[in-house]
């Protein structure tokens, strides 16, 4: 070998040897308290300005149209802050022959809601009908509390009956409180309230904790609503209060065990929430009919401008933020009636229409819903409008799905401008990816647990305790930045992207 190749070797030997050991741990301890269903937030945000990158990681605490997003996973993100990531798409199986699905992800898999339970087996690229679950589930603790056909269940036993008259709707359990709609709508449409005979919508919150015993009704905190059928899509937290929109726009706020009114509800005017989702220091909210983010800081309501922008080309009426989710570190939303998904650039305080989720019919400005004009005289016009209905971070992924108005079975008899299997669209399941994101589910402990985040040569780890509970690839570039770090210029303890730590106490160190 002449001196030439001599040194080219060794350059390339020190190189990869300097590239191979670079390795940041990030070790956080901490104490979440007992699970009252509480958001835990965010374990730690760091920046880095020699490499333009933010590490961070912890809780999500979002809520899309009906199911809450798992407590228990913990996201681990690394996010350049000079340049955009290319989102890549696979199309799942489908879950079910209906044309929508809604999504949920618990204990570290994801399930199919709709035309039964479905779990996904990403081994065999197929999904299994779970026969043992209904509705909801969500890990409370070292129980499984689940909601389903108007009743709540704790580790497969009953605990909340259904009602003698009317239903009990929209269940969700936070700050040690089991909330609830008792709806009963009696005879007619909407209308103001005149005696419980006639019907009712009432809302009940009720100081509980699974595995002890049944919820006490009769020390319930009730308030009866103005409007009889009354109900809610979402509900969402913000540190210790609970809160929900109704579907008619009252909003309602439950702290220190009383219930408030934020908003009467307006049989008049459009205004629902369809989604909630914890972004530092504020709950964002997807709102119908002007698809815009609000934002609720604990005591107000606001509706953020161009958030997101409508595209040009389609009609700025009747548009909805129905989903929302943090992935890789970023704010994304998902559209109705056009089947967008935004993603939100904070250093540039942009918004960017990552795709849409149908490739049909062509976008129009002329009409309101895709096929609006194919479906004039329908018994429900807008049913091929274009949603999306879930944004489910896990593993490295998002896992995405769609929906018409509702999952409704496909006729060709009835619309035949979809037969060319255009209608398979709807009910679509994909799974996107892109470099520096790992979702783990994270173990319950009665007391203090060690979280462990490597960034490395060519991996993201998470390690509980001692054990992985999670790994997957880091893209060469952000490993070579990540290798180019040094002392980060800032780092926050227990605030972040997630919102505010959640719960008794957290301690963290960086170790190179």
């Amino acid at each position: 070998m002449n001196r030439a190749g001599l040194y080219l070797l060794i350059f390339l030997n020190f190189s990869v040897n300097q590239y191979c050991r670079a390795q940041i741990q990030i070790s956080v301890t901490l104490d979440r308290g007992r699970d009252m269903g509480q958001s835990f937030g965010s374990l730690f945000e760091l920046t880095s300005e020699e490499t333009g990158l933010v590490i961070g990681a912890g809780f999500q605490n979002g809520y899309n149209t009906y199911m809450r997003a798992d407590r228990h996973s913990v996201d681990f993100f690394v996010r350049p802050r000079d340049s955009r990531r290319t989102l890549e798409m696979q199309q799942l199986p489908r879950p079910t022959p209906l044309c929508g699905t809604y999504l949920q992800s618990r204990d570290g898999q994801l399930f199919s809601m709709e035309g039964g339970v479905n779990r996904w087996k990403p081994g065999e690229n197929r999904w299994e009908a779970d026969l043992k679950l209904q509705g909801e589930t969500i890990r409370v603790g070292h129980r499984l509390l689940s909601f389903a056909d108007g009743m709540v269940s704790v580790d497969g036993t009953v605990v909340l009956d259904r009602p003698e008259s009317g239903s009990y709707q929209r269940f969700f359990y936070a700050n040690g409180y089991l909330c609830f709609y008792h709806v009963n709508r009696g005879e007619g449409g909407y209308r103001p309230y005149k005696e419980d005979r006639d019907g009712f919508s009432k809302l009940y919150a009720c100081q509980w904790q699974p595995g002890e015993g049944k919820p006490d009704l009769a020390k319930a905190v009730v308030l009866r609503l103005p409007v009889v059928g009354e109900t809610t899509f979402a509900w969402g937290q913000l540190g210790r209060q609970n809160l929900t929109c109704s579907n008619i726009g009252g909003f309602y706020v439950l702290e220190n065990g009383r219930w408030k009114t934020l908003r009467q509800p307006d049989t008049s005017v459009s205004y629902q929430i369809y989604s909630t989702l914890e972004y530092y220091d504020r709950l964002l909210m997807g709102q119908y009919p002007t698809g815009r983010i609000f934002s609720y800081d604990g005591s107000s309501i606001t509706e953020i401008e161009n958030w997101p922008p409508v595209p040009p080309g389609v009609s700025g009426s009747a548009r909805e933020a129905q989903t929302t989710a943090i992935y890789g570190g970023e704010l994304f939303v998902g559209l109705w009636p056009w089947g967008e998904l935004w993603r939100y650039e904070r250093e540039s305080r942009k918004w960017f229409l990552d795709r849409r989720m149908f490739d049909h019919p062509a976008i129009s400005d002329q009409i309101i819903h895709p096929y609006d004009k194919e479906s004039r005289g329908a018994e429900v016009p807008n049913r091929w409008g274009q949603r999306v209905t879930s944004l489910i971070p896990l593993g490295a992924d998002l896992f995405v799905s769609s929906s018409a108005k509702d999952p409704c079975v496909w006729d060709a008899g009835k619309y035949p401008f979809l037969a060319s299997g255009q209608w398979k669209s709807y009910g679509a399941v994909y799974r996107l990816s892109m470099p520096g994101h790992l979702s783990s589910n994270v173990r319950w402990t009665d007391g203090p647990t060690k979280l462990d985040f490597y960034l490395s040569r060519d991996r993201m780890r998470i390690i509980q305790d001692g054990e992985e509970i999670g790994n997957v690839a880091l893209s060469r570039e952000l490993a070579e930045r990540v290798a180019k770090m040094k002392k980060p210029a800032q780092v926050s303890w227990g605030q972040g992207i997630f919102g505010q730590f959640g719960g008794r106490q957290i301690n963290g160190e960086i170790r190179e």
